[in-house]
């Protein structure tokens, strides 16, 4: 499982850049490098491994950026920071099966911990995080106004209660694993929820596990 302060590596990275420099990280592409490979040689590596630079900004499930990252580096790039994914991340699927040089049987990958869904996250003591930070999911169809989530939350509260997450939610002391939140998860919207967020959906990333093709994504 992942530990606490692996959970909250990267958004800490990211807040401490911002932090001190009042600005965003730069852009993805000027972090790598290849020699003699120009930044429009970077940016087509980018595409070529499923992460083009141009369009808005593009949000992927952290496992699959880890397996965009690997193929940079086996395309010869390296990263300027010396960043390494799989040093922090080392329970992602795509590290483990780099690490052990084959595929992830089934269930392999349902024991792994699964970190996109933040109800399952772990609280950390002092963090200024609370349960009401963490409700995740909304009745389908519900109203996205900001004046409407505090009724949202309180509907999909008891719900997720039922469906499994800890009570109240951030008291577990691990993530859950990618099986036992597919099921969680299926619970939900055979209950008519909809995630708030649906990079956190379990069966969008990984559609192999158990119990993923009966269970209908929120379109």
């Amino acid at each position: 499982m992942f530990s606490k302060s692996q959970i909250i590596t990267i958004p800490v990275l990211i807040s401490a850049v911002l932090l001190l420099t009042g600005c965003p990280p730069s852009p993805e592409f000027t972090r790598w490098q290849r020699t003699s490979t120009s930044v429009d040689g970077v940016r087509a590596a980018m595409a070529e491994c499923g992460d083009p630079v141009a369009g808005p900004q593009n949000h992927f499930p952290i496992n699959e950026q880890i397996i965009h990252f690997q193929c940079m580096q086996r395309l010869g790039f390296t990263r300027k920071d010396g960043f390494e994914y799989c040093e922090i991340m080392e329970n992602m699927p795509a590290c483990v099966e780099k690490r052990q040089g084959r595929p992830l049987s089934l269930s392999q990958l349902e024991a792994l911990p699964f970190v996109e869904d933040e109800a399952f996250h772990p609280i950390k003591p002092n963090s200024g995080r609370d349960e009401r930070m963490q409700v995740s999911w909304r009745k389908a169809g519900a109203s996205l106004h900001f004046s409407f989530k505090v009724a949202n939350d309180s509907e999909a509260l008891p719900v997720m209660y039922a469906c499994g997450y800890a009570k109240p939610l951030g008291s577990n002391l691990d993530v859950a694993s990618i099986g036992r939140t597919a099921e969680v998860q299926r619970c939900m919207i055979d209950h008519g929820f909809e995630p708030k967020n649906k990079i956190m959906l379990v069966c969008q990333t990984y559609p192999q596990v158990t119990g993923c093709s009966s269970t209908t994504p929120p379109s």
